[in-house]
C-alpha cells in the first residue's frame, strides 16, 4: 500500500530537517574540539621541533607560530572615565546584580573575544593568584548579561593559573585557560582548556594535555669536606627518583649493612634528630645567597646515603618551597652527626628543565 505523495514528501522533508539539525549540533559541539586539534598540530609541528624555553604552551606557541594564534588585547566597552559597572548600567541595561558584582570587584582587565559580543572581565587577587572572572555579552541591541564560563569552574580552579585570556584560532574567538605548573612541583604536564565562542556564549570546551620530557640539572652545590663532583651526579639522579615518587625506603636501600652496627646507631640518632625538628628547614648554603627564593624543603624525605668516601650521611630530599608555593626543583642536603647535633655537610640545588614535548592528547 503506497503512502499519499504529500505524506511521503513531508516524511522526507522531516528526515532531511532532522538530519540537518543533527549535523548542525555536531558541528557546534565540535567547534572547541577543532580548535584543540589545530593547536595540537601547531605544537607538534612547530614547538616540539625546537628547544623549549621553559615557557607556557601559549607563550611557546605565540613565539614559534605567531600566525597560528592571536591573543586578545585589553580594550573596553566603557567611555573614557567611565567604569565597567557604570557603562553596563547606564548604556547597556545590565541587571542590577551584575552591576553590583562589578562595583564590589571591579575588573582589572577587560578584553573582547574576537569580534563577538562576548567580553572577558578579569581580576587577580592574593598571593595564590586567584581570579575573579566574568564573561559578559554586550550585544548591539538588547540588555547586557552574564555568560556562564565553560564547564562551570569552581572558584578554586581559577587560582594559580598560567594563563586565562581570550584568543583567536583559525579566525574563531575562544577562551583559553591554562594550568602549566605555576606555583607547584608539577613540571611534567600542562593542561589547556579551550572553549570556542558561539552565538551568545561558549560552546562545550575541550582539553589539551601536553606532557614534557624533563631533565634535572644541578645549578648550585656546596660541600664541606665532601667531594662535590660525584655528589652533583647523585643529586640529579635522586631528583629524578623523587619525581617518580620513590619512597624513602627505596632511596636509602642498602646503605646500612647489618655488619656495621655503629653506623646504623649513628644514622638512627640523626634520623631521630631530624624527626624532632619543628621549624621549616632551609637548604644549607653556607652563607651564600641563591638567585631563587625556593630554598625551603617541602614534602621532604630523609634516608641514609653512603658517599664515595665510605661514610654514612643523613640525606634530606624534597622540592623547593617559598611560603605556600612549591617548585619543581629539588633540594638535597647532607648531614653528619657532630656533638649530638645534625651538622650540614653538603647541599645541592637541582633545577628541573622542560626539554621537549613528549606527548599531546586532546580530550
Amino acid at each position: 500500500m503506497h503512502q499519499p505523495r504529500s505524506r511521503t514528501l513531508c516524511t522526507a522533508l522531516s528526515v532531511a530537517l532532522w538530519g540537518a539539525l543533527i549535523l548542525a549540533t555536531r558541528a557546534e559541539a565540535a567547534g572547541s574540539l577543532d580548535l584543540c586539534q589545530a593547536v595540537a598540530r601547531h605544537l607538534w609541528s612547530s614547538v616540539a621541533i625546537r628547544p623549549l624555553r621553559g615557557q607556557t604552551p601559549l607563550a611557546e606557541l605565540t613565539e614559534a607560530v605567531p600566525s597560528a594564534i592571536e591573543t586578545a588585547e585589553s580594550s573596553s566597552f566603557a567611555r573614557p572615565g567611565q567604569s565597567a559597572a557604570d557603562a553596563l548600567a547606564q548604556d547597556h541595561a545590565a541587571p542590577d546584580a551584575l552591576v553590583k558584582r562589578l562595583r564590589d570587584q571591579p575588573p582589572a582587565t577587560i578584553m573582547r573575544l574576537g569580534g563577538s559580543a562576548i567580553w572577558l572581565l578579569d581580576r587577580v587577587d592574593g598571593t595564590l593568584g586567584c581570579r575573579t572572572t566574568l564573561a559578559v555579552a554586550v550585544p548591539d541591541s538588547g540588555a547586557a548579561h552574564e555568560v556562564p564560563l565553560p564547564g562551570g569552574p569552581d572558584p578554586s580552579d581559577l587560582c594559580a593559573l598560567s594563563a586565562l585570556t581570550g584568543v583567536t584560532i583559525a579566525d574563531t574567538p575562544a577562551l583559553w585557560i591554562e594550568q602549566s605548573g605555576a606555583f607547584s612541583n608539577t613540571s611534567t604536564q600542562s593542561t589547556v582548556t579551550i572553549a570556542a565562542v558561539g552565538e551568545d556564549g561558549f560552546l562545550p570546551p575541550c582539553d589539551l594535555v601536553i606532557d614534557y620530557t624533563i631533565t634535572d640539572r644541578a645549578t648550585h652545590a656546596f660541600c664541606d669536606g665532601i667531594d662535590c663532583v660525584p655528589l652533583i651526579r647523585t643529586a640529579e639522579l635522586l631528583a629524578m627518583r623523587l619525581r617518580n615518587e620513590e619512597p624513602a625506603a627505596a632511596l636509602g636501600a642498602g646503605a646500612l649493612p647489618a655488619q656495621r652496627p655503629e653506623e646504623e646507631a649513628a644514622y638512627h640518632r640523626m634520623a631521630d634528630l631530624a624527626a624532632a625538628e619543628t621549624q621549616l628547614v632551609e637548604l644549607p648554603t653556607f652563607g651564600v645567597s641563591l638567585d631563587t627564593p625556593y630554598v625551603t624543603f617541602t614534602g621532604a624525605v630523609t634516608f641514609p646515603l653512603r658517599l664515595d668516601d665510605g661514610r654514612i650521611y643523613l640525606a634530606r630530599l624534597g622540592h623547593g618551597g617559598f611560603g605556600w608555593r612549591q617548585s619543581p626543583d629539588t633540594l638535597l642536603a647532607m648531614y653528619r652527626l657532630q656533638d649530638d647535633h645534625l651538622m650540614p655537610a653538603a647541599s645541592v640545588y637541582v633545577a628541573a628543565h622542560r626539554d621537549g614535548i613528549a606527548g599531546i592528547s586532546v580530550k
